[in-house]
């Protein structure tokens, strides 16, 4: 039975043994852990600089990408603007249209651009064709007097007795007799 007791005090003798090497062992990862700490604060002080440098040099360089992007935006629109006036200018030589009437031309494909000429031309040739006027019957008298009616009496001189008989019987005196 004393063997049986021996192998049970071996293991805590032994664990006796280890726990003071344990203490030991417990200092010596203090202080690797404590260079091992002090070695990742250096390295991440160098990121951080080598950060900040970065950032400097994005913070520097964007004002070149803005202003690139601003004349890369800028050439753009002027060069859509010469090509649709040129488009303009083109439809315009096409159909005939000189001068000043090219300006009236609206529209951003050729189509849109044909028909307004179309549109432009026909209305240059109503105005160039222009109507005949109706002849004012009244003579610049007023509208309220029916047409064919004697309004003056400078018309009776030239007509006869009977043709004037005839004007008061088909009621073209009226006008000048008041009633």
């Amino acid at each position: 039975m004393s063997e049986e007791n021996t192998p049970t005090e071996e293991p805590t003798v032994e664990a006796e043994a280890t726990e003071p090497q344990g203490e030991v062992k417990a200092e010596t990862d203090w202080k690797a852990e404590a260079r091992k700490w002090e070695s990742r604060a250096k390295a991440a002080k160098a990121d951080g600089e080598d950060a900040t440098k970065w950032r400097e040099y994005e913070a520097a360089q964007k004002p070149i990408q803005e202003r690139l992007a601003e004349e890369l935006a800028q050439a753009k629109a002027d060069a859509e603007n010469a090509s649709a006036r040129l488009l303009r200018y083109e439809v315009a030589s096409e159909r005939g249209i000189a001068g000043d009437a090219t300006q009236l031309l609206k529209g951003s494909t050729r189509e849109e651009l044909e028909a307004e000429a179309e549109l432009l031309l026909s209305l240059i040739a109503n105005q160039s064709n222009p109507k005949t006027p109706i002849p004012d019957v009244n003579a610049g008298k007023p509208a309220n007097v029916a047409v064919g009616q004697i309004t003056d009496r400078a018309a009776l001189k030239d007509m006869s007795p009977a043709q004037i008989m005839e004007a008061r019987s088909a009621g073209r005196l009226d006008a000048l007799m008041g009633k």
